[in-house]
């Protein structure tokens, strides 16, 4: 069924009411139940099909209107816009987005992240899931929205793929983004949000850009007061987990003041990576993953960092990770690459004044050393606390080694001589406690406990 406008609700309705009635002919009554069944498998009322809306989705067609129209019913009271296995080609405009999601609740829903897909025509931005830029307070954000089983492709364009600016409780699962010659996922004031099983490939900026990662989460696109993307609030509670990044050439994801709002204390926080990978071959920029020092407590684990190889004419080693959030840590990490010499170091640190950097098991496994160190020290005024982090070959420590350390872990307290019963279970060789009432420092070697007086 092909219709234009508003009109495709009030059509399916219709149909649905008229298969009631009793008394149709065979071929019209046929016809009326597999609308039906279409309806009922697609989910109901709150369902816009953009296909009913006349979205051809056969990657020739400019699906644009038909599919901002089923946007835009969506957007009324909520639901879900569904998009059958296709190629949907859009078409930005000057100084618009192809598609923009004008209002709350409302899921962009496709048949799976390689059977469905938005493609951009032009040069500009493909989705639009923002608040107005005119309203500072947070009251106006665009918010309950999700994409889901769908894929974005850049088709080798510039501009944006998915805006986020003015957003919160947005949800992005399953998600392809492929192909696009810019920044692609762009979050500003972006608050409570999650990111499951997201995919970018094969995306970058231009060679070493400085702000055309895959991703970016920022508090202000523009320091002008007014413009759209500026901001008096922050990024704030957003995960990622699952996530990949896949062949990009400058950097992966970055969580950054963005452009400095004069007087306004607007600091990203609350960001959470889990289980998420980040390998290219393809590297022209960097790096893989950033934090700066206005965000604090971005908390990291279970990380996978490859730098395989650059893009073509390009051979500027790059350091993999920058580390520079307050009251962050980042944990379980292996960095690698194979022969060629693209890391520089395997991760810049750097700890702000008042706060600890906390690296734990952030290792590098080297086919090619090193240009610098595995670990680069950036002059800091801050403590370090570094446990089993080392790479396997080259450098191991650079730049200004901090003498600033946070203290270790108490030893067990014991009054009296130290014996194995001291503890819950048998430690190992190596173990040391402390004998508080004779002030001694005992250490265990051989399974016997030897001991040596402490000052007084």
């Amino acid at each position: 069924m092909t219709t234009t406008g508003g009109s495709a609700n009030g059509t399916r309705r219709r149909a649905l009411f008229t298969g009631a009635v009793a008394g149709l002919a065979g071929a019209a009554a046929a016809t009326v139940a597999g609308a039906q069944q279409a309806a009922a498998a697609t989910g109901g009322p709150d369902w816009f099909d953009v296909k009913l809306y006349g979205a051809a989705g056969d990657g020739v067609q400019d699906d644009t209107a038909a599919v901002q129209r089923a946007i835009d019913d969506a957007a009324k009271a909520g639901g879900t816009v569904y998009f059958p296995a296709g190629t949907y080609p859009v078409s930005p405009t000057a100084g618009a987005p192809a598609l923009t999601v004008g209002g709350n609740g409302v899921r962009l829903v496709g048949a799976g992240s390689k059977a469905s897909t938005l493609v951009k025509r032009g040069d500009g931005i493909l989705l639009r899931i923002s608040g107005p830029g005119t309203d500072r307070t947070g009251a106006t954000h665009r918010r309950y929205c999700a994409v889901q089983d769908l894929g974005l492709n850049g088709n080798n364009r510039t501009g944006l793929l998915l805006e986020l600016y003015y957003n919160d409780n947005t949800y992005v699962r399953d998600v392809y983004l492929t192909s696009n010659r810019d920044l692609c996922v762009d979050g500003v004031e972006f608050w409570d949000s999650r990111f499951y099983n997201l995919v970018v490939e094969s995306c970058t900026g231009t060679p070493d850009s400085p702000d055309q990662p895959n991703v970016w989460l920022r508090n202000s696109a523009t320091a002008t007061s007014g413009a759209y993307g500026y901001s008096e609030d922050n990024t704030n509670q957003i995960h990622f987990i699952g996530c990949r990044w896949e062949n990009f050439g400058t950097g992966a994801l970055w969580i950054t003041q963005g452009a400095q709002i004069p007087g306004k204390w607007n600091n990203p926080n609350g960001i959470y990576l889990t289980d998420c990978k980040f390998e290219t071959s393809a590297m022209q920029g960097g790096p893989h993953l950033k934090t700066d020092a206005n965000c604090k407590h971005v908390h990291a684990a279970n990380i996978y960092a490859f730098a395989g190889g650059f893009a073509q004419n390009y051979q500027k080693a790059q350091n993999i990770i920058a580390w520079a959030a307050t009251a962050s840590s980042l944990e379980n990490v292996l960095i690698a690459n194979g022969g060629s010499a693209t890391v520089n170091s395997g991760v810049d640190l750097y700890s702000g004044p008042g706060s600890t950097a906390v690296l734990r098991d952030v290792v590098g496994i080297y086919g090619t050393r090193p240009t610098g160190s595995h670990l680069y020290f950036e002059p800091s005024a801050g403590d370090f606390l570094i446990e089993n982090c080392h790479g396997s070959t080259g450098s191991q420590a650079g730049g200004t080694v901090p003498t600033r350390n946070e203290p270790n872990p108490p030893l067990r307290l014991v009054a009296g001589p130290v014996t194995d019963a001291s503890f819950t279970r048998p430690p190992l060789d190596g173990t040391m406690a402390v004998d508080t009432a004779n002030r001694r420092l005992y250490v265990r070697v051989g399974g016997a406990w030897l001991w040596s007086a402490l000052n007084a």
